[in-house]
């Protein structure tokens, strides 16, 4: 039997396990015959998912100048995205160039044109495109162009003998130059920087315990004379800081790096408490018996009691229990402590961190903590500070820890009082920050016209600067028309122009920085448009947490916060009281200039134990104003033991007790 006869009787299983082996073997043995028999003009099949694609061919780049723009030109022999990578330096380094380009990549005819290019240059560029699957290809060649004079700022200029033009080239390629650099030290947090500048420019200050820096502050306002305030700065702590102010050109200016030093802080814990003299004339016992105030409590003291404990406790308050009650102490005692529920949440950053937790009845909500440094373990009070909303009742907990340092060990502990009762106190928890990343500070938008725009913002790391546009088309984003402007230097002031916007068209503007080390932070402002800005910033979540340093003096600080839609500044009118919304608050904090959608302010001029009306301020880009409503909170009381609440209770409640006592 030969085999086609064996093969046609096979039954169809056996048929079908025969033919799977031969392709089996065929493919081990001889994968490149196999893959060569299993592809046709109209598909492939790829063995291995991972494949690495060569990047797109280039075989020809062209440019073409126009005034002060210059459109390149190229092809490829697929589908890919179109970048130019632009430079005035001849070797086109990456890390001196910029970008611009689409993201689209369904093209194989590509143009780009390059805006607001300096007159009287030569440029040198290379062209970049990445196909769909990923395979990218930079031109090899350097390929160049040059930009003429601007014809619109050609002066003619009257000369002796023989004629002549003079080309003036308006466009600043110069640095302000930043002179007297001075440093004053305000106080154990605070520290004021001025200088001047050569040319109106911006006020900015990089600053840090070390020569990386790690923060900027500052404002983009233009001026000659040049002052900021630093904030919230650790005491007794020595700070590298420099100078950097930019132009109207975006040329930024850098000055040399110098050193302050910030006062030792009052308010530090670094001596233990001495014990308090007791009046020889007026002794104090608490576990004496005072059957004279006892005696009096009428049947009307025991409803108001029975009234207010189930508001402190989940227990039952018997008649008898308070029939019982000797002294004051026994009275502290039928008050239950505010159960915690288990292990705090903690959301972790690198300069923050985010507390939280619940109790079993309304309490208000305190965080000691200290770094590990200053952590004073087996102390009376082993903490730094406390910080938290002491007046405010809830069972859902929530406190923020504000300028923490990056990569530093610290403990804490949470703390919960009633209005009426003893503290809930946890025992001791320990978190740590995270390593220092990069974060966009702060942003602005500078509308030159309908078609142009300049974005500026500033990062606490030195990065690149990217801007990506999407438009809206029927209430929708079209990611395909993206398209990308980009500035590989490094710096930690920011500034991109973007010169192809359309007026009345919406857009999705991306702000993007990644540094060396490739990490990227991001602020994306949606339904962006260059028309004119009628609204003004909408103002929400407004909050006051109030701080308390544990020593003698018992110190307060106050943080005030709140967001707003769109980037603005911040300010906090401010009088001590209860006021209505039609009153105008007689104090006020600085302005703030730097504009932001979120808003962190800190008053440290605050009474303790106050009741304080406030209103934050908040104007936007276009000068829009938004004055938020009257908000009032108490700042932080100082320490009141449980037999001061309760004879504070008798006297506000029955006004015999203080004729007693």
């Amino acid at each position: 039997m030969d085999f086609l006869t064996y093969f046609c009787a096979m039954s169809l299983s056996k048929k079908i396990k025969y033919f799977a082996i031969q392709v089996l073997f065929v493919i081990l043995i001889f994968p490149n015959i196999a893959l060569g028999a299993m592809q046709s003009e109209s598909y492939v099949i790829y063995e291995n998912i991972h494949h690495d694609f060569d990047g797109p061919v280039i075989p020809a780049i062209a440019a073409n100048v126009n005034g002060l723009k210059a459109t390149v030109s190229w092809t490829t022999n697929v589908a890919a995205d179109s970048f130019v990578v632009y430079s005035t330096n001849a070797s086109v380094p990456i890390a001196l160039s910029q970008e611009q380009g689409n993201s689209l990549k369904t093209n194989t005819n590509h143009s780009v044109t390059l805006n607001r290019l300096s007159p009287n240059t030569t440029y040198y560029f290379k062209v970049k495109s990445t196909r769909v699957n990923g395979g990218a290809t930079l031109s090899s060649a350097i390929n160049s162009f040059v930009i003429g004079a601007d014809p619109d700022v050609i002066v003619p200029e009257p000369t002796r003998g023989g004629g002549g033009t003079i080309i003036i080239d308006k466009t600043d390629k110069i640095a302000p130059q930043i002179t007297n650099l001075k440093s004053e030290v305000l106080d154990a947090k605070s520290v004021r920087i001025s200088w001047t500048t050569s040319e109106k420019a911006t006020s900015f200050v990089e600053y840090g315990k070390s020569n990386a820096f790690g923060s900027v502050f500052g404002a983009w306002t233009s001026a000659l004379d040049h002052s900021v305030v630093l904030l919230n700065l650790e005491p007794s702590t020595t700070y590298s800081f420099r100078a950097l102010s930019s132009d109207s050109w975006g040329n930024l200016g850098e000055s040399e790096t110098l050193n302050f030093s910030t006062l030792a802080d009052e308010t530090i814990i670094d001596k233990p408490e001495e014990p308090k003299k007791e009046d020889p004339a007026k002794p104090i016992d608490e576990t004496v018996k005072e059957p004279s105030i006892v005696n009096n409590i009428t049947e009307s003291a025991l409803a108001f009691f029975k009234k207010i404990f189930p508001e402190v406790s989940l227990n039952e308050v018997t008649d008898q229990q308070l029939k019982n009650v000797e002294s004051l102490n026994d009275l502290a005692d039928l008050i239950a402590v505010p159960q915690l529920s288990g292990q705090p949440k903690i959301e972790i950053g690198a300069d923050e961190a985010t507390i939280s937790w619940t109790t079993d009845i309304d309490a208000n909500s305190q965080i000691a903590y200290a770094p590990n440094d200053n952590y004073r373990a087996g102390a009376n009070e082993p903490y730094y500070q406390i910080v938290g909303n002491f007046e405010e009742m809830v069972t859902d907990h929530k406190i923020t820890l504000h300028n923490l340092t990056p990569d530093t060990s610290y403990h804490f502990q949470i703390r919960s009082k009633p209005r009426i009762g003893p503290t809930a106190v946890s025992r001791d928890y320990t978190f740590a920050t995270s390593l220092e990343t990069i974060n966009i500070v702060s942003f602005f938008v500078q509308i030159i016209s309908n078609e142009e725009v300049i974005f500026k913002w500033v990062t606490n790391k030195e990065s690149d600067s990217t801007v990506k546009f999407s438009p809206y088309n029927n209430n929708v984003v079209v990611s395909e028309l993206q398209k990308v402007v980009s500035d590989n230097k490094n710096t930690v002031i920011h500034e991109i122009t973007v010169t192809e916007l359309q007026a009345g068209v919406y857009y999705d503007i991306e702000l993007s920085s990644k540094d060396s080390e490739g990490n990227q932070a991001m602020e994306t402002m949606k339904h962006f448009s260059t028309s004119e800005d009628d609204l003004p910033p909408v103002v929400a979540q407004v909050k006051a947490d109030s701080t308390v340093f544990l020593d003698r003096s018992n110190k307060t600080q106050t943080i005030i916060s709140w967001v707003t839609n769109e980037p603005a500044t911040s300010r906090i009118y401010y009088q001590e009281g209860v006021h209505g919304g039609v009153e105008q608050l007689a104090e006020s904090s600085e302005l703030n200039n730097s504009y932001s959608k979120e808003h962190i302010m800190v008053i440290t001029k605050f009474k303790p134990g106050v009741v304080y009306s406030f209103r934050v301020e908040s104007i936007d880009s276009g000068n829009n104003t938004t004055l938020s409503a009257v908000h009032t909170f108490m700042t932080a009381k100082q320490k009141e033991s449980i037999i001061q609440i309760i004879i504070g209770i008798f006297e506000n409640t029955f006004g015999w007790v203080k004729k007693l006592m």
